[in-house]
């Protein structure tokens, strides 16, 4: 079993005491960022869609030298924040269960040293398609896991060529009609995998009795390969 979740874009590195350990594919990562280094400023406007003032950081980023800090203490994004880090360190040995699938790294353990960085899988660093580009690596990877589960985004879960990857879908039923906020349901992921770490989840069936900020699993609406988590709440009047 692996569990996947997404990187964020926001980056603020968190203390902890875990080693860290190298990067999974050096040289696929080394080529992108070789890439990466031949584009000035603007052109890094222009392949990021970002303001010129966040692509002189980004500039930075592949030109000088950064200092590196274990993954899973690296984001800062919605999903990052629900985690308790100082909680786990009872919990390393569970932790090798997870990995943060990345258009820049391929893919990270909790403690793999990686420095500031920005890179979608949606973006094409001369001309290079990403999901192409990482299919190989990332398949060999997870050939051999009996499951997945995708706490990732769809950007993310598809970069993912294995039969069994379970997606999990957190659905808010409001009046009968079903409904996904983007922010609900990224905290809910967050809220998901620290439950999963701190209870040590190994089994589709362990995961399915959990509740997550008012989320219970219902069947009913699953779809294939993916486990629906839903809750009830008020009609709000206008």
């Amino acid at each position: 079993m692996k569990i996947v979740i997404a990187p964020s874009k926001t980056m603020k590195p968190q203390k902890v005491d875990w080693s860290l350990t190298p990067i999974l594919f050096e040289k696929e990562t080394n080529y992108l960022h070789q890439q990466l280094s031949h584009y000035n400023d603007e052109q890094l406007c222009e392949l990021m869609k970002i303001s010129y003032k966040q692509a002189l950081k980004v500039y930075d980023y592949y030109h000088q030298k950064q200092a590196s800090y274990p993954a899973l203490a690296f984001f800062s994004g919605t999903v990052f924040k629900q985690l308790e880090l100082s909680l786990y360190s009872q919990h390393l040995a569970y932790l090798e269960n997870l990995r943060i699938l990345c258009a820049y790294y391929g893919i990270l353990k909790y403690n793999t040293a990686i420095s500031y960085y920005r890179l979608d899988m949606t973006m094409k660093p001369n001309h290079i398609n990403l999901y192409e580009y990482w299919y190989t690596p990332i398949y060999q990877h997870f050939e051999n896991e009996d499951f997945i589960i995708s706490l990732a985004s769809k950007e993310f879960t598809d970069m993912l060529h294995h039969p069994h990857v379970y997606f999990i879908d957190f659905i808010e039923i409001e009046d009968q009609k079903l409904k996904r906020n983007a922010m609900i349901i990224k905290k809910a992921r967050g809220q998901m995998l620290n439950q999963m770490i701190l209870k040590e989840i190994t089994t589709l069936d362990e995961l399915k009795q959990l509740q997550i900020d008012g989320f219970i699993y219902n069947e009913a609406y699953n779809q294939e390969n993916t486990l629906a988590f839903t809750r009830v709440i008020e009609k709000r009047f206008k």
